[in-house]
C-alpha cells in the first residue's frame, strides 16, 4: 500500500471533481480524484469524527448544541489560523491517476485517523491525520468545497465561521 506524506488539495472545474495530488516517501507523485458524491460522504464522515471524538467534544459532555458550536468553531479556527502555505505537490502528465470510489476511515488508539483511498480491489493509497491536521485539510476542502459551488448542506455550521483559506496545502510534517 503507498502512503502518502504530503498533499494539494483542489477544486478542477473542467472535471467539476476534486483532485489530492499527493506525494510519497520518495518524492513520487499521484493524483487522487473525489466525485462530488464520494466527496459528501467523506467529509460527512469525517465531521462527524471530529464532533464526536474531538478534545472539544469532550469538553461538552452534555452535547448542549450551542456549547458544541461554539467550541468546534473555536478550534476550527484556531487550525486555520495555524495553517501555514506550503508549495504545492507538483504532478504531471506522466503522474498515475486514480478514480477513487472508496475511502475507509480509521480511527486508531493513538489519536490518528487513517484514510485508505481505492480505486478498485487492488490499488490502495494511505494517508494519516493527527486531529489539527485533519481540522486543517477540512479548511481546504472547505475552501475548494466553495469554490465549487457544490451544496454546502453537509458542512456544519461551525466550519463557516472560520476565515477563508485559499490555495493553501496541507501541513507537511510526515505523516505517521
Amino acid at each position: 500500500m503507498l502512503e502518502l506524506q504530503r498533499l494539494t488539495t483542489e477544486y478542477i472545474e473542467l472535471e467539476d471533481r476534486i483532485r489530492l495530488t499527493g506525494e510519497d516517501q520518495q518524492g513520487g507523485a499521484l493524483c487522487l480524484w473525489l466525485t462530488q458524491r464520494l466527496a459528501l460522504r467523506l467529509v460527512a464522515h469525517l465531521v462527524e469524527a471530529i464532533a464526536t471524538a474531538s478534545p472539544e467534544a469532550m469538553k461538552n459532555p452534555s452535547q448542549d448544541q450551542d456549547v458544541s458550536k461554539l467550541l468546534q468553531g473555536m478550534a476550527q479556527q484556531a487550525a486555520a489560523a495555524d495553517l501555514s502555505p506550503e508549495a504545492a505537490v507538483q504532478s504531471d502528465a506522466a503522474t498515475q491517476s486514480l478514480l477513487i470510489n472508496e475511502v475507509d476511515i480509521n480511527r486508531a488508539a493513538n489519536g490518528l485517523i487513517g484514510l485508505v483511498f481505492k480505486e478498485g480491489t487492488e490499488t490502495e493509497v494511505a494517508l494519516s491525520f493527527e486531529l489539527q491536521q485533519l481540522r486543517q485539510w477540512l479548511a481546504i476542502i472547505y475552501s475548494q468545497w466553495t469554490l465549487a459551488e457544490w451544496p454546502s448542506t453537509v458542512w456544519p455550521e461551525w466550519m463557516g465561521a472560520q476565515p477563508q483559506v485559499a490555495n493553501l496545502e496541507e501541513p507537511s510534517d510526515p505523516l505517521h
